[in-house]
Formats: C-alpha cells, structure tokens, sequence
C-alpha cells in the first residue's frame, strides 16, 4: 500500500444489489449483510429495483433507488445503484445471492491497497428453508446443491484470473460473476460502468470486466469470499433446454459488437470497434505507397485504418476505398487517448497501430501480431537500417501507461524480415498500384 493510501478497513463501502419482485431474498441478504463478521464499519446498502410493481421494503438505512419496467435491465440498475453510492469501494450482490459470514471482509482484504484490482468471489448452490424472520434463520443454506464444474476449471487453468498467457484468448474476463465481485470505484468510472444500455440476460459482466481490463485493471478470483445462490446454477442447464439455448445465443449476439476478442465474435466481421486499429501517419515515400500500405492491412478484417490527410495518396486513398467504412482519411483517433471518467461504457481496440513508413504490415499474421505486443510498453518493427516501421501495443498497456503510472523502458525492436514484413517506396520512387492490387 502506498504512503497515503487508505486501508479498506477505512475505506467507505457501497453494496449494489438489483431487485425484482422478491421481498423474501431481499430480506435475506438484508440480514446476511447485517451479520457480516470482520469488518470496523458496516456497508452501505444500495438496492436498485428494476420496476417492481411494487418498491421493495427496506430498513432505514437501506437506499432505494428505482427505474421504469422496460424489459430485464439488471445492467442498468446495478449502474443505477452504483451511481447512488459515493462509497470508494464497490460491491455488488445479485438478488438471489447470499452471502456468508466473511464474504464482505475477505473482499475488502483482497481489495486493500490494490486500486487498480477487480474481484470476483465463489458463488456456490443451495436452496434456502422459507423461514419467516431472515434474522432467525441460518446463512448456510438448508440444502446445498451441486457446484458446475466450468468455474472451478477455468479458475484453476487461469491460476484464479492471474494468467493470460493466451493473449486475447485468454478472456479472463469470463471468469467474472456479476452475482460475487467488488472493484474499487476509481476503476469502475474509468471502465465506464456497467452498460446502462444492455437489456437482456447475461452478458454484462463480461462486458464490465473486459473493460476493467482495457483500462488496465486486473483480475482476480478469491475463493474465500463465499456466497450462495438460491437455486442451481442457470449456466448448467442442458443446451437442448429450447429456451435456454435462446437465451445464450441472444447473449452471444448481443456481445459480439460490445467485447472486442476473438472468442466474441465472427472471424472476418466488421465491427465500430474493431480488433486492430491502424493510424498510417505521412511523409516518408512516393506516389502509392501509403493507398497500397492501407490495401495491405484489409487483410486483418477486423481492422479499422486512419490515414493522414495530408498523404500524397489523399486522392487514391480516397476513391480506392470510398465504398469501404475501414479506411478514412482523419487524423489519429480517440482510441489512444486516455480518456476521462463519467463519459460511459469506454471500449477501444484490442491492438493498436502506428505505422510511420509505408510498408506491408498485414502480411503479418493478426494472432502472431497480438502475440509480440507486451504486458507492458511496444514494440518496433523496424527495416533493415534500423529505422521504425511501425510501433505496436495494446489498448491495455497504454492505458497502463496513462492511468496508472506504468513507466515502460523503450520498445523491443523486430526486424521487419523476420516477421515477413517488406516495405513500399522506402527508395521514394512510390510504388505501381496496379502491380500491388493484382499480385503481380
């Protein structure tokens, strides 16, 4: 923990817990709240109510906050919630969920002096008795049902959401429950907060957390934070359940154009925000250099390609691709720049690009191109004199960079021929279009 910084112990605490119509679980967490052990001040109580017919009734010093029935919007009302609180941290509970004694404590103690950490506790399986004072009744659960063996497994492979070895197919952020995990406000407004826009089941978690991740935040699973849904779990129903089936690919469609991976979305798809996001800056080579540079990086699909306006190709550029919404004449957009808390759900590039001479980046396989961005800091390709092709990172570790204090030294350097990467006009005589485009 840094000189300054507050312990969780003194931190103020909001928990966020969206309701629709069910008085009896409210109570029960209500009273599974109030009986928290290891904590030196109790938490605040958020419960945000997605349209009830009727408001939910709560102690004094619960708040209340409330939205029109427009459809299951469980996103919108844990934002909703979150925006009540003014609480440093943040923990947010599902309307079915439990927790047990220690889950509030063991969160805040993972949380402690980590502000750039998002995590996510063990929610467990049972079925609670119906007992009429939530007060009286046990925490546990009168039955306990079998845990889905998906958690554990991913959780193990990931050792608990701190190895991303596989780049952007990785996707730790599948590892978080919306029902079991905390943050620390500071990173929720800089990933923008849930989508308040989401409407549907499933999904917004994963959106949430891929975000945290794209600020620079990082993940992990803490195991001891215990919390019980009521119920089995919804994710281990049979995929020839017709309904459940629907529901998922709903959920599918839904986040392909939110979660910029791989693992989101259709090889080959164009999107708003794409995987890759290329700026082509100006100045360094003849005529159909740069039309012929941006014609190379249409390879990767999922791309999106800036060229400055005041390359010499401006007019070919122009009419080569005036059909096509991956290429336009504009300056370096706002996927590099930090970006500033409050102004909603933020999504960028997985990879970012700046090509300063022409060349035929997209030869390079995308995979391969994730695969040499670092942690931390770029990368250079650079041609046979040493001079800079392009620099390569990802959207995180700039944000790594400009949110957190990341001071990386100066880029590994890769030589352009050992990754296939050949240049255009490097001589200033330009290059033939013709012979480009038609691969001869």
């Amino acid at each position: 923990m840094s000189v300054g910084q507050a312990s969780a112990d003194t931190m103020s605490v909001d928990v966020v817990i969206p309701y629709y119509r069910d008085q009896r679980m409210l109570d029960r967490i209500l009273s599974a709240l109030r009986r928290q052990t290891g904590l030196a001040q109790p938490p605040r109580v958020i419960v945000a109510d997605d349209g009830s017919p009727t408001p939910p009734t709560v102690p004094p010093e619960v708040t209340v906050v409330r939205q029109a029935d427009l459809g299951f919007r469980a996103s919108a009302a844990r934002h909703l919630g979150a925006g009540a609180g003014d609480g440093e941290l943040i923990l947010f509970l599902d309307g079915d969920t439990v927790p047990g004694p220690g889950y509030v404590a063991t969160l805040l103690a993972a949380l402690d002096g980590n502000p750039d950490l998002l995590v996510v506790g063990r929610r467990r399986y049972g079925r609670f008795a119906d007992l009429a004072d939530p007060d009286r009744a046990d925490l546990d659960p009168a039955e306990v049902l079998p845990d889905p063996a998906w958690p554990a497994s991913f959780y193990a492979e990931t050792e608990d959401l701190t190895r991303d070895e596989g780049g952007w197919r990785a996707g730790l952020w599948r590892g978080v429950l919306s029902a079991v995990f905390g943050l620390h406000r500071r990173l929720y407004d800089l990933s923008g907060g849930f989508d308040p826009d989401i409407v549907g089941y499933g999904g917004e978690d994963w959106d949430l957390a891929w975000r945290c991740e794209q600020v620079g935040g990082r993940l992990r699973h803490v195991p001891d934070a215990v919390a019980w849904h009521d119920g089995p779990d919804w994710g281990g129903r049979a995929e020839d359940d017709p309904d459940h089936l629907a529901q998922k690919n709903a959920e599918s469609a839904r986040l392909a154009p939110l979660i910029v991976s791989p693992l989101t979305r259709p090889a080959g798809g164009i999107f708003e925000v794409p995987l890759i996001a290329v700026h082509l800056h100006s100045g360094h080579a003849g005529s159909g250099a740069d039309a012929a540079t941006c014609a190379s990086l249409l390879r990767w699909a999922d791309v999106a390609v800036s060229a400055d306006p005041a390359s010499p190709d401006a007019a070919e550029i122009a009419e080569l691709f005036a059909a096509d919404p991956r290429v336009r004449l504009a300056g370096r957009g706002p996927w590099w720049e930090a970006g500033t808390r409050g102004a909603g759900p933020r999504r960028r590039p997985e990879v970012l690009v700046d090509i300063l001479r022409p060349c035929a980046l997209g030869a390079l396989d995308p995979e391969r191109l994730r695969a040499l961005c670092p942690p931390v800091g770029s990368v250079t390709v650079d041609d046979d004199e040493g001079r800079v092709l392009a620099t390569i990172r990802t959207s995180r570790a700039l944000a790594r960079e400009q949110l957190w204090g990341d001071r990386p030294g100066a880029p590994a350097a890769i030589p352009a021929a050992e990754v296939g990467v050949t240049t255009f006009g490097a001589d200033g005589a330009g290059v033939r279009l013709e012979r480009i485009l038609g691969g001869w």
